[in-house]
Order: structure tokens, then C-alpha cells, then sequence
């Protein structure tokens, strides 16, 4: 006769704990990601910075995100994470009013500290999804996790071009508050796994970088992610310099950009690909096409259509390159090979928001947005050749991550 009550009671738990997660991961990527985009515009056009300062600044906060998730968060055990988890949370909620009150110099140092901030949230609610239950249940929560990430960054959008139309910029990072607020409440409910009793076994660094799975997701995710970046410091600034549209017209366009990923990362959790090869082709030449009609495009309209068509590669690159990589490792060398997927993303979010501001304040944003064209047909042609001989089509189909 227990057993069954016994049986509800880890359902409720578990369905409660899922209920936290998706609205923890809701609430902070709708926040991380407004604070993100807002931030360039904020500094473009409330203090004046530079197209050329907007992309060091931007560099520089993904740089500091990526030591404190390499250099802090990996090294600590988990009570010290679930600590500065906690404080992390806290201080999101504080460095919104300082986003409203930031000047030139401000801006710099609120950016850094939400950057540090980020890194030690946004790693620890991903685990925190898959260590719940059996292997059956942490997967559904994982998919519940994904799902929330996509949700966020429509939601979010929509929310903030709404207000968009009645306020400014400043004022956007104090709507989001209570946001921040939720997610520090949730902050405290959320579970950490146990430090390993016994040393991990250490997987040889040069092996695992010479992993096929793991060359060609660099090379692929590389197609996409270059403009990517470019996309998330920029895109809204493109909007009002060569469309002269609003200021919410110009953030509009992450809607359309986000719907359609999140649409086709659905299709994907559907209807897991048995190839790679060929919906990779696929997501390349929407991703040349996309940038050659954002360069084109007339008028806002085109642009909006060149947006809506980009997003579709933004939905399945990311989660076709993790699908090569757990196709092309070892359960052993699983964890390594993320951590430099990850690690090399991180470098390529320093890297190119910099050298993007400075192409636009020589040659212009429209000819740079262009020119993105280069390093994604360079490296589209480099992963084709790799591919094709890597062998990875003959591996089993696993389900897609999000991002």
C-alpha cells in the first residue's frame, strides 16, 4: 500500500522541480538575452559610443563570461556554486537599475560584473536540469530546459519591442526586474549534484581535439556562429542605420529571427535527422542566402523576411553540431569535447563583435554585414571536405541540444 503513495509523492516532487526549472531558465535567459541586446544599443545610442567601442565592449563582457566558467565555476565544488549561484542571482537584480543609470564609464564595469554573473548562473541551471530522477526523467527535463531556452527568446523580444514603442532603452532594464526577481526566489530551490568522492579520469587534451565529432561541429557551428555574434551586438543597430526605422521597429527584428529557430529546433526535437550532411548543407545555404538578402534588402520588409530566414540556421546549426560531436566521442571523452565546443564558441564571441565594430567604422555597416559572407563560405567549403571523410553519417542518431 506505500509503495504507490510513495510513487506520487517522487511525481509531485519531480513535477514541481520541473516547474522551477523551465521557469528559472524562462526568467534568466529572457534577462541574460535583453541585457545582451539592449546593452550595444544603450551604448550606441544613449552614451555615444562607437560602432568600433560598442564591439570592444561586447568582446570584452564574453570574455570575462568565459573565465568565470572555465577559470571559477568548473574548479569549485558544489556548495561554493550553489553559493555564488545564489549571489550571482542577487547581483543581476541590482545591476538592472545600474544599466538605467550607467554612463560611459559605468557602462563598462556593470557589463563586466553581469558578465562574471552569467557565468556562474547559466552552466549551473543546465546541469541542474539533468540530475533529477532516473535517465528518463533528466532527459525530459533537459527537453523541458530547451524548450524554456527558445520560449525565452521569443517572449522576450516581443516583450521588450512592446516597450519599445513607449520607452527608452534605460528604461527596459528596469522592466525586466522582476524577471531577475523570480529567478533569484528560484535561485534557492534549485539542486546541485554531489562532489565526486574519487578523481575523474583525465582525458588526454590533444586526443580529444583531434576528435573527428569534434572538428567537424567546430567547423559547422563555426558557419553560423561568426554571424551570429554579429547579429546579437548588431543587428538592431544595421536596422536603424540604413532602414532609419524606430528603435522598436529595430529590435523587432529579433522576433521573427527567434521564431523561426525556435520553430525549427521543434521540428529537430521531432524528427531527429539520420543524416547530418545534408541538413547541414541546408542551414550553410540558408545562412549565405539570409546574409546576401540582409546586404540587398531594399527596404525594412526584406530585411524582416532576411531575418526570419536566418533564424532557421540559428535553430539547427547548433544542435546539428552537437549531434556530430556525440556521434563522433567516446561516453569518456563526452565532457571534454563540450567543454572545448563551448570554450571555442566563447573565443569566437570575443573575437568577432571587436573586429566587426572596427570593419564598420572603415568600410560601413552594410559592406561589413557582407563581407561576413567570406569567413562563412571559407569555412563551409573547409567542412565539406572534412566531413565527407570523417565517416560520422554511419554513427546512431541521438536527440539535439539547444541553446
Amino acid at each position: 500500500m506505500g509503495f504507490p503513495l510513495m510513487d506520487v509523492r517522487i511525481n509531485r516532487e519531480i513535477t514541481h522541480y520541473a516547474i522551477i526549472i523551465f521557469l528559472i531558465t524562462f526568467a534568466t535567459r529572457a534577462t541574460n538575452n535583453m541585457i545582451g541586446t539592449t546593452a550595444p544599443l544603450l551604448a550606441k545610442y544613449d552614451l555615444s559610443f562607437t560602432n568600433y567601442l560598442v564591439g570592444f565592449l561586447v568582446s570584452t563582457v564574453t570574455a570575462v563570461n568565459l573565465a568565470s566558467i572555465v577559470f571559477i565555476n568548473a574548479r569549485l565544488p558544489g556548495s561554493t556554486r550553489r553559493l555564488l549561484f545564489i549571489i550571482s542571482n542577487a547581483l543581476i537584480v541590482t545591476l538592472l537599475p545600474a544599466y538605467f543609470l550607467a554612463n560611459s564609464l559605468s557602462i563598462w564595469i556593470v557589463s563586466i560584473l553581469t558578465g562574471f554573473a552569467y557565468g556562474l548562473i547559466m552552466p549551473n541551471i543546465l546541469t541542474s536540469a539533468s540530475i533529477v530522477g532516473d535517465q528518463f526523467t533528466a532527459e525530459r527535463i533537459l527537453v523541458l530546459y530547451t524548450l524554456a531556452l527558445s520560449t525565452s527568446l521569443v517572449a522576450g523580444p516581443l516583450l521588450e519591442t512592446y516597450l519599445l514603442t513607449r520607452l527608452g532603452y534605460r528604461y527596459v532594464f528596469l522592466l525586466f526586474i522582476p524577471l531577475a526577481v523570480l529567478s533569484l526566489a528560484l535561485s534557492l530551490k534549485v539542486r546541485f549534484p554531489p562532489d565526486p568522492k574519487e578523481p575523474r579520469r583525465s582525458i588526454g587534451a590533444a586526443h580529444v581535439i583531434r576528435n573527428k565529432g569534434l572538428i567537424s561541429a567546430l567547423l559547422a557551428n563555426s558557419t553560423y556562429s561568426i554571424p551570429f555574434v554579429v547579429f546579437t551586438t548588431f543587428i538592431a543597430i544595421y536596422a536603424q542605420s540604413i532602414y532609419h526605422v524606430s528603435r522598436y521597429l529595430a529590435y523587432f527584428s529579433f522576433v521573427p529571427f527567434f521564431l523561426t529557430s525556435f520553430l525549427t529546433r521543434l521540428y529537430l526535437t521531432i524528427r531527429v535527422p539520420r543524416s547530418l550532411f545534408k541538413p547541414m548543407l541546408i542551414s550553410i545555404a540558408l545562412t549565405i542566402t539570409g546574409i546576401a538578402l540582409l546586404y540587398l534588402s531594399p527596404n525594412y520588409a526584406v530585411f524582416i523576411i532576411s531575418m526570419s530566414i536566418l533564424g532557421i540556421p540559428h535553430g539547427s546549426t547548433y544542435p546539428l553540431s552537437t549531434l556530430m560531436i556525440s556521434r563522433g566521442t567516446s561516453v569518456e571523452e563526452r565532457n571534454a569535447a563540450n567543454s572545448y565546443f563551448a570554450a571555442f564558441q566563447g573565443v569566437l564571441g570575443i573575437i568577432v563583435p571587436a573586429l566587426f565594430g572596427i570593419s564598420t567604422d572603415l568600410i560601413g555597416i552594410r559592406l561589413s554585414m557582407a563581407l561576413l559572407l567570406i569567413p562563412v563560405i571559407t569555412i563551409a567549403i573547409a567542412f565539406t571536405r572534412f566531413y565527407m571523410g570523417s565517416g560520422l553519417e554511419t554513427f546512431k542518431s541521438e536527440i539535439p541540444s539547444s541553446r
